[in-house]
């Protein structure tokens, strides 16, 4: 779950974002504080992971945002909404790297926006755990799906982005096949330059026509094993 905290000195304008966000799967909102004090206090009971801030110049006190990064642990990524009163959208004591600039107010730009603040988290989450995780993310603008690592039978890589084959659907994920292939090297096994197999799932290799695939249990798709990697699956197979 990815917590969000709206900081808004105008109501209806932070009522319009939460309610754009409670569309939205695995993201909770944890309230609309109209004040940089008010954001402090709640995000001391329940620290958000993402802060969207729509504050002019004038009612921005900047002490406020340096106190709150510096009592948590991660620091929340940051979205600063564009105002109508020469709103510098970046103060300078946050890291451009940690912060989205929004230029534009409406929902699609909030929801890419939140999306992309979304992965952020994701990724610190993972660096700081070092662990390999057990559910990789679907991001769309129905919001967060978790998928199941356990449930994944084959990673293919299809122009630039790689596909989750799992035993009732497939779905699109952001992360590249060589990231997978090193964070679960004990799970999946390389057939191909453009795909992994989980091994548990692998039932048999079966030649057809002049080259070689695999037969994965729970799967009609049977992808293509690559020359090279034949003779090891060939040494793998009594093993499973």
């Amino acid at each position: 779950m990815i917590r969000v905290l709206i900081v808004d000195n105008e109501l209806l304008a932070g009522i319009r974002i939460e309610h754009l966000l409670v569309t939205m799967k695995n993201i909770e909102v944890l309230g609309i504080a109209s004040t940089g004090a008010d954001a402090l206090v709640v995000s001391r009971q329940s620290p958000p992971d993402i802060l969207i801030i729509n504050l002019s110049v004038s009612n921005m006190d900047k002490v406020w945002i340096t106190d709150l990064v510096h009592q948590m642990d991660l620091m929340p990524v940051l979205i600063f909404c564009p105002s109508f009163d020469g709103f510098n959208p970046m103060p300078e004591v946050i890291s451009r790297k940690d912060s989205f600039n929004m230029r534009l107010i409406n929902s699609e730009d909030m929801a890419a926006s939140i999306l992309g603040a979304c992965r952020m988290v994701h990724k610190r989450r993972r660096e700081a755990s070092g662990a390999p995780r057990t559910h990789l993310y679907v991001y769309s603008y129905q919001g967060i799906e978790k998928i199941p690592v356990a449930e994944v039978l084959l990673f293919r890589a299809a122009h630039k982005y790689v596909m989750a084959h799992l035993p009732d659907r497939t779905v699109t994920i952001n992360d590249s096949l060589k990231s997978l292939m090193t964070e679960f090297s004990g799970l999946f096994v390389k057939i191909h330059r453009n795909a992994l197999v989980a091994i548990s799932a692998i039932d048999k290799l079966e030649p057809v026509d002049d080259h070689m695939t695999v037969v994965i249990k729970g799967l009609d798709s049977r992808p293509t094993v690559s020359r090279r990697r034949v003779s090891y699956l060939r040494q793998l197979m009594p093993l499973l």
